[in-house]
């Protein structure tokens, strides 16, 4: 029972399975996403920084077990003593102990190296102390984080757990060794989870008050040098197409003449909340076709073009690709819509698949025998919000959905009288079949500081200014430090 005391004590207090990190507040929404060699340097940067042990939950469990028996054996142990206060917080020696542990097996710096184990001491402690000071001001300024990014990040926490395991089973196998279970596990992540978002939040709210700092050329080199390592990513220009299986007029015909029977129970005095559960194939049938508010791009473009040109009350017959729809115009709000439907849909039979099939295939032919594959994809395509004419340089390993990367990585067919290539078709149901045309590709290689001089420039002054900004702050909150350092923990082992 002592064990999984000690277990506890040391998971409420961040040490469970993170390691030190060493201080790395992170600003969502400071910049815009990188993108080419940028991702691959930030990438790097943010795996320099992230801890690089991946410490088990049995080694965790022994470490704890230890602490237990030696208290048992009447030794003192540094878990009760205080060392430093911080604000209202308070930091235990015996968290800096652990996180000096931790960061040593990182680096791997011997425990027996004294000097370098009172520098990283002292390095983990001040880091911890700004940690605390940031949490301390979120608090004082009242930010709050809602349930909702909580879970979502300690969703993240648990994933990039679990893929410190070789699969799902060693991960449950340490587990229960720990005598954990999952649902344990994320309500021991929940502080630490909204501590961290408290933090950016503060950060965030408070970007105006960073101070503005210089960068001269040299130390953004040395940056880049300290942090930059291995190949830039793979890239490609790409445009796209999805050619969709379209149902025959039989169907089409059906699913009008029931949208017309329920319009003229409407039109009689029938409820159209009723019709809905009656006859509507959709899956809100169960709520009276309930759709609740909606804005602009949430629904396909026919459905919304209909329903923001509707007065409220108003009743109206509209086609999509999922058939005919029978809609109602409840109210408004701002720049939202809150209707109901009735919903006829249309079947896709196999014989509309292989009809989608032969369109697509006789679309990649045209393209290789030269016509253009924009103006194809714009007279053809389900989908043309993400097509571009001139698209950008994307990282190829970054490509969403996935059949999208699919096809790119696949066998391509070189375009004629271009630098161009057509992939093969791709079934990405219930869409249609995906077409994907190459316009240029930047291999793998070595990151070179003059594609991305600007980008860490600006990186280097976030950090900088990030660091001067919680160094007044330190000195606006109070502070006892109490800590004796790493030779205070080497005399009590």
């Amino acid at each position: 029972m002592a064990c999984r005391a000690v277990f506890r004590k040391l998971c409420q207090h961040n040490i469970f399975l993170s390691g030190y990190n060493g201080w790395k507040p992170v600003i969502s929404g400071l910049s815009r996403r990188p993108t080419g060699p940028e991702a691959n340097f930030t990438r790097k940067m943010a795996q320099k920084s992230e801890s690089m042990m991946k410490e088990k939950l049995f080694a965790i469990l022994l470490l704890c077990c230890s602490s237990a028996a030696a208290q048992q054996a009447g030794q003192r142990v540094i878990l009760e003593d205080v060392a430093a206060v911080v604000g209202g917080e308070i930091i235990l020696s015996s968290e800096v102990k652990m996180m000096a542990i931790q960061a040593a097996e990182e680096r791997k710096i011997p425990m027996a190296d004294t000097a370098g184990m009172r520098m990283l001491t002292d390095e983990v402690f001040q880091a911890e102390i700004s940690n605390r000071v940031l949490l301390h001001q979120a608090r004082e300024a009242k930010v709050e984080v809602t349930d909702d990014d909580i879970s979502q990040q300690v969703e993240n926490l648990l994933n990039n757990l679990r893929n410190n395991y070789p699969s799902e089973q060693a991960f449950q196998r340490d587990l229960t060794a720990a005598g954990q279970t999952v649902e344990q596990l994320k309500e021991i992540y929940r502080e630490q989870a909204s501590n961290e978002l408290l933090r950016q939040k503060f950060l965030q709210d408070h970007s105006h008050e960073f101070p503005r700092v210089k960068v001269t050329e040299e130390e953004a080199r040395q940056f880049f040098d300290s942090q930059a390592t291995g190949n830039s990513p793979e890239q490609v220009k790409y445009q796209y197409m999805i050619i969709p299986p379209k149902p025959g007029e039989a169907v089409l015909e059906e699913a009008k003449a029931k949208i017309d029977s329920v319009y003229k129970m409407y039109l009689d005095g029938t409820d159209f909340g009723y019709l809905a559960e009656k006859f509507s194939d959709d899956p809100t049938a169960d709520k009276g076709g309930d759709l609740g508010f909606f804005s602009k791009g949430d629904m396909v473009k026919e459905f919304e073009e209909a329903a923001f040109s509707m007065k409220v009350g108003e009743v109206r017959m509209v086609q999509t690709k999922y058939g005919w729809h029978l809609i109602q115009v409840e109210s408004r709000r701002q720049k939202e819509v809150k209707a109901r439907h009735v919903l006829a849909a249309t079947r896709i039979t196999e014989e509309d698949w292989a009809k989608a099939r032969e369109l697509a295939e006789s679309l990649r032919q045209r393209v290789l025998n030269g016509e253009d594959f924009y103006k194809l994809a714009k007279e053809n395509s389900e989908e043309t919000t993400g097509l571009i004419e001139s698209p950008n340089f994307t990282v190829l390993d970054n490509i969403q959905p996935a059949e999208f990367k699919t096809a790119l990585q696949g066998e391509l067919s070189p375009v004629p009288n271009s630098n161009r290539r057509i992939s093969g078709l791709v079934e990405m149901k219930p869409n249609g079949y995906l077409l994907m045309c190459e316009l240029d590709r930047k291999e793998a290689a070595p990151l070179n500081f003059e594609d991305i001089r600007q980008q860490v420039i600006e990186r280097l002054q976030y950090t900088k200014a990030i660091e001067a900004y919680v160094e007044e702050l330190r000195k606006k909150t109070y502070i006892d430090i109490r800590f004796k350092g790493w030779s205070a923990v080497e005399a009590e082992q």
